[in-house]
């Protein structure tokens, strides 16, 4: 039903003469339409309160007139009735069918009949639970018929919905095994999509939906053989990152964007050459890669906030369970690890060793500057081969989050108790020496619509004359850029304008322009919209003590853990499947010894140069970290 629109397109009927009687099986779902509306206190707003109760005793008589019209559907007309019905009407007659229980009056044969010729049906079919519950196994049969039924079940099991959908219902009979059977027949079907084999190959198993390995490997091998012949026939847009260590280039550090796909970074190594201590060599992995944003958090995350909306369209399918992410994230991964080779390869030309001096910051360095634990040991690999550096260093990174866990707790490292222990880790667990680390925004959803009209590009509060040629791409922006007249707005554009000032979020001033009410709110609002997690000592004062106030209103909540939550997910994602179905599960992996076999060595190579960059990350978190919890104790 698509509310006041259809409603006042059948309000004449509510008011003319009920007939006595209908032949056309449009006419009775237009009244079944009208019926469905009322029922559910659907009203225009023009009508007064004598139309409505009229309209209720007028739908009371349609109850009846449905009802006997729907007991001279039979097996002799059914198919004749369908062919007329028109396309608007389809859902709303197997809505009719499926809640006046008429499924027994429908041939198995005339279903079967209908399904095959109408392709898009199976889909609308399964929103109905008593119709799939009496075609059993008529549906089921459609389903390992043809294979490409296989998208709704992942679509039930798997994909990401961006909005609310109706429930889809499977037929009873239909079997886990029966599932995995229409998968394997999708697979091997020409109208195989591309974007599905990503989701199959790492599909989440639960009780109602299993693959096993063979599946999800020859979904594997089929987008892998897919991917070369696109590539092979279609070159596409190219991106390029490249990163320099160069001793001809008087600054520092150096961006040079060649296009707009392609970026060279340029780094001084007469600088690292003249800062060679231990400790500058590891902040350069803040202060000259960007590791870190201003508040020292991760900027490698995913945020949902830079994804396009180009990209947002033609992103494809995605799985509920998969990290997502972005052509941004993958330029700052592509970044770091080009970054971290490249500095692994310098500091050895320069007779350093990236390794000694991880393991130097963490065991000395913190203890001197902070007051760590003096015991804190990171011993780095020195296998000959990646496999074996990367199967040491898995273990020396998990003993790394473990200690300073131990740390927090106990304010110091207690190894044997640290043997002891065999439970399992994860980075969740990892405490922060501070309370109140993080600040969230709350699910709520008057605070969403208030950040997505605030923030957001997909509104149009930020296109106004005479800013427009300005490209303003949110109103947040606009506000803090311009001076903007109330009366400047259209009138389709004020209530939202209005809304924004009845929650006191705007005001409008005595010349006639709109302000923030609380532009640190503000402020705060936009940085969690951005980043999803703030530092809450990170901030200045004013911004500490309006966060206060703003968890105080059940707007944010605080979290006291090493990593925001992004922060985890990222950390997660590398590590394992634990929260993702896409993850690279490197822990796993080098673990359990399901790792690529040994000639495989720029494989290895890539893991453990990942590896390396999330000890490095551990590292500058658990630094601001000391610092922070230093500044507190000495204030």
């Amino acid at each position: 039903m698509a509310g006041g629109f259809e409603l006042r397109k059948g309000e004449h009927i509510l008011r003319a003469e009920a007939k006595s009687d209908y032949t056309d099986i449009n006419d009775f779902l237009e009244l079944y339409h009208i019926k469905q509306y009322i029922d559910n206190g659907i009203y225009l707003n023009t009508w007064t309160q004598d139309d409505i109760s009229h309209f209720k005793q007028k739908v009371a008589i349609y109850n009846k007139t449905i009802a006997q019209f729907s007991l001279t559907i039979n097996e002799n007309n059914f198919k004749n009735i369908y062919q007329n019905i028109i396309p608007d009407y389809v859902s709303s007659f197997w809505e009719l069918i499926n809640n006046y229980n008429l499924s027994k009056h429908i041939s198995y044969k005339d279903f079967r009949d209908i399904l095959e010729e109408r392709k898009y049906l199976i889909n609308e079919i399964l929103h109905h639970k008593k119709v799939v519950e009496h075609f059993n196994t008529v549906i089921k049969n459609y389903f390992l018929s043809h294979p490409e039924t296989a998208t709704i079940l992942l679509s039930i099991y798997e994909i990401e919905k961006n909005s609310p959908q109706e429930q889809y219902y499977l037929p009873p009979s239909l079997t886990v095994e029966d599932k995995e059977t229409i998968i394997l027949r999708y697979l091997d079907s020409p109208e195989v999509n591309l974007n599905y084999l990503p989701i199959i190959q790492n599909a989440k198993n639960s009780n109602a939906f299993k693959l096993s390995d063979k599946t999800r490997l020859k979904a594997k091998h089929l987008n892998e053989k897919k991917i070369d012949e696109f590539f092979s026939t279609n070159s596409g847009m190219k991106f390029g990152v490249s990163v320099c260590f160069s001793e001809d280039t008087s600054k520092i550090k150096e961006v040079i964007r060649k296009d707009k796909f392609n970026i060279e970074y340029i780094y001084s190594l007469n600088f690292i050459k003249e800062n060679s201590a231990p400790h500058t060599l590891f902040e350069n992995f803040h202060h000259l890669f960007k590791y870190l944003d201003n508040q020292h958090r991760i900027r490698l995350t995913n945020k949902e906030s830079l994804t396009g909306t180009f990209e947002r369209v033609i992103s494809g399918v995605h799985s509920t369970y998969e990290y997502r992410t972005n052509s941004v994230f993958r330029s700052f991964e592509n970044t770091a690890l080009l970054q971290i080779a490249g500095y692994k390869s310098v500091l050895e030309k320069i007779g350093c060793s990236l390794e000694d001096t991880l393991s130097f910051v963490f065991s000395t360095i913190f203890a001197e500057k902070y007051g760590f634990a003096k015991n804190a040991r990171l011993t780095m690999p020195t296998g000959d081969s990646y496999l074996e550096k990367v199967r040491s260093l898995a273990p020396e990174f998990e003993s790394l989050l473990k200690q300073y866990k131990l740390f927090v707790e106990d304010g110091c490292i207690d190894f044997e108790l640290l043997e002891i222990s065999s439970s399992p880790y994860s980075v969740e667990d990892i405490p922060s020496l501070n309370p109140n680390k993080y600040l969230y925004i709350k699910d709520n959803q008057e605070l969403l619509k208030i950040t997505h009209l605030f923030f957001s590009d997909q509104t149009l509060l930020s296109y106004v004359d005479p800013f427009k040629d300005k490209h303003y791409r949110t109103l947040f922006d606009l506000l803090t850029n311009e001076d903007v007249a109330y009366n400047q707005y259209e009138e389709y554009q004020k209530s939202e304008i209005d809304y924004l000032v009845d929650q006191k979020c705007l005001y409008v001033d005595g010349n006639g322009n709109i302000q923030f009410v609380n532009p640190a709110r503000v402020s705060i609002l936009y940085d969690l919209f951005l980043n999803e997690a703030a530092s809450f000592y990170r901030y200045d004062p004013e911004f500490r003590l309006e966060a206060l106030n703003m968890e105080r209103a059940g707007l944010v909540y605080f979290g006291n853990t090493l990593f925001t939550i992004p922060e985890q997910s990222y950390f997660n994602y590398h590590l394992n499947k634990s929260e993702f179905t896409n993850g690279l599960d490197l822990r796993n992996k080098y673990a359990h010894g399901t790792s690529a076999e040994p000639n495989k060595i720029k494989e290895h190579e890539y893991a453990y140069l990942m590896y390396l960059k999330l000890i490095v990350l551990a590292l500058l978190k658990i630094e601001d970290d000391l610092i922070i919890h230093k500044a507190l104790i000495t204030e």
